[in-house]
Formats: C-alpha cells, sequence, structure tokens
C-alpha cells in the first residue's frame, strides 16, 4: 500500500484532485469528513459551549462551522485551543484508516503542514493556483477577502510547503488541464503502490545470472538477488533432492507480465516455478529508485 498526503491553499481544488484521483481507483480518506464527524460527538460540543457559548449551536444543538471558525481565528490563544482539541483526534482517526486496504491511499489534509506531517505518508502532494483565481473560487463559496486573511495568517507560507512536498500540482488552467496533470501523476503513484517480488529457482548460477541480467537489461526488474540452496521436491512421481540457485526479482506489478515472458523465454526447466509475492508496503526512496530503473 502507498500513502500519499495531499494538501493545498485554500481555494486550490484539493477536493477536484482528490475526486479526479479515486476515479482512477485511489481510496480517499478526507479530514474535513472526519472532522465533522468529530463536531457530532457530545462531548466535542460541550467542550466548545463552556468555551465560546451556546452560540455556536443552530436550533437543534448542531455546531455551526462558521460561527466555530470566526472564534477560532480571532487569536492565537483559541486557534491553539481548538487545533489542540480537534487534531489529534483526527490523526488518531486517520492512522485507524490505515488499517486493511491495498493500492493507493490518499489523505487530504488541509493543514499537513501546520499540524506535522505524520511518519506513515509516504509522500505528499501540493495543490496550488495562482491567489485571484483562489479569491473568485473562495468568493463563490462565501469566503472573502478577510476573512480568508484570518485563516491563511496560521499556515506555512506556500514556498515552504513546495519544498516539503514531494510533488506540486499547478491548477492555474481549466478543468481539462488538471485532469490531465493529475492523471499522469496518478497513473506514476498507481504503480508505485503495488511493488511485488518475484521468487523462482533454476539449475546453474550461470542460468541464473543469464536471466537475472536479461531482466535488468529490459527494465523488468531493479535488483535481482541470486543464492544457491537446497531443493527437495518431487518430479513424475519421484523424490529428488538437487542444488538449485534462487533468484528474486524486486520490480513492480505493472512489469510482472513482460518479467514472466522474459523468464520463461530464458529458463531451462520444463516446469520452471514461478511465484509472486505481492508486498504491502515499500519504503518511499526505494519506490522511487524503482521508478528511476524501471522507467516509468
Amino acid at each position: 500500500m502507498l500513502v500519499v498526503g495531499l494538501t493545498g491553499d485554500i481555494g486550490a481544488g484539493k477536493s477536484t484532485v482528490c475526486s479526479l484521483l479515486q476515479r482512477m481507483g485511489a481510496e480517499i480518506v478526507e479530514a474535513d469528513r472526519i472532522v465533522r464527524q468529530i463536531w457530532t460527538k457530545p462531548e466535542i460540543i460541550e467542550q466548545a459551549c463552556n468555551r465560546w457559548g451556546k452560540e455556536i449551536l443552530d436550533e437543534e444543538g448542531r455546531v455551526l462551522p462558521n460561527v466555530i471558525a470566526s472564534k477560532a481565528f480571532l487569536n492565537d490563544s483559541e486557534y491553539k485551543w481548538l487545533c489542540d482539541l480537534i487534531h489529534p483526534l483526527v490523526m488518531a482517526e486517520m492512522e485507524r484508516e490505515l488499517v486493511g486496504g491495498e493500492g493507493l491511499k490518499v489523505f487530504e489534509i488541509p493543514l499537513l503542514f501546520e499540524v506535522g506531517r505524520p511518519d506513515w505518508i509516504d509522500f505528499v502532494i501540493y495543490v496550488t493556483a495562482p491567489k485571484e483565481l483562489r479569491a473568485r473560487r473562495n468568493a463563490a463559496r462565501g469566503l472573502d477577502e478577510e476573512t480568508l486573511a484570518l485563516r491563511e495568517r496560521w499556515l506555512l507560507p506556500a514556498d515552504e510547503k513546495k519544498k516539503r512536498s514531494d510533488w506540486v500540482i499547478e491548477n492555474e488552467g481549466d478543468l481539462k488541464t488538471l485532469r490531465a496533470k493529475v492523471e499522469d501523476l496518478g497513473e506514476l503513484l498507481l504503480n508505485l503502490a503495488y511493488p511485488i517480488l518475484v521468487s523462482l529457482t533454476c539449475g546453474s548460477e550461470s542460468e541464473a545470472e543469464e536471466i537475472a541480467r536479461a531482466c535488468i537489461d529490459r527494465k523488468l526488474a531493479a535488483c535481482v538477488n541470486i543464492c544457491p540452496v537446497k531443493s527437495i521436491y518431487v518430479w513424475q512421481g519421484k523424490l529428488e533432492q538437487e542444488g538449485e540457485w534462487e533468484l528474486k526479482f524486486k520490480s513492480l506489478q505493472c512489469k510482472l507480465h513482460a518479467l514472466k515472458n522474459t523468464i520463461l523465454e530464458k529458463h531451462s526447466y520444463e516446469t520452471p516455478v514461478i511465484l509472486v509475492h505481492p508486498l504491502k508496503w515499500m519504503n518511499g526512496t526505494a519506490l522511487l529508485w524503482l521508478r528511476e530503473v524501471l522507467d516509468i
């Protein structure tokens, strides 16, 4: 599984990027959804009312997000109090949503850098857009310049967030342009989300090296480990014991078909046994190495 954190400027198009990635097969986890769930908890509502009064509630006892925002963004102490109340609960819930699943998981976290990038995120995408374009989008959502300025003063500068990100999506054009950018990046991420280890044995060291070099030369594996093994097996009804050479290929699922065909092309056995081991996780730097070597 590959875990990506997605953040960006207010009104830059984070939700649109997530929607496009979801259509490609990514699983999306939204911090805002978790925040809304947290604000339904009686103990959280009670603490907020003790701090700001019942004016933060509507007639049915539900919190009013705009009123909460007006209170929280008033000064440093109020903002810090809200962050200390909500953010630990959000991150704890996100960690629970890490369990299970496979492939690409994208966590949309607007305050990713401000609250601290968690160690379970492999890569970060930062979505940005020109200020004037964001202003128009935010105005359509009821966020005027004054309100926006109050919220953004707590955020890290855009240049700093770009430096801390692995990929930056500039959403300066129309939806078609944005879709093309997201699809290019999404295809890469979905490929990186499925690392594999392929193993098999052959009869000699020279044959093992020939198979390994062919797969490396064709950019089907980034590394092949070769070691001698003792094999006890049944062949044509007889118990056999032979010395063999085991190969282990580090690769990606997207290369498997061509990798398998190359192995079968070079292998001398009548019935070679090729085992494919999907990997639950691989560290980000290793995945980038696979990307470079396998030319994806």
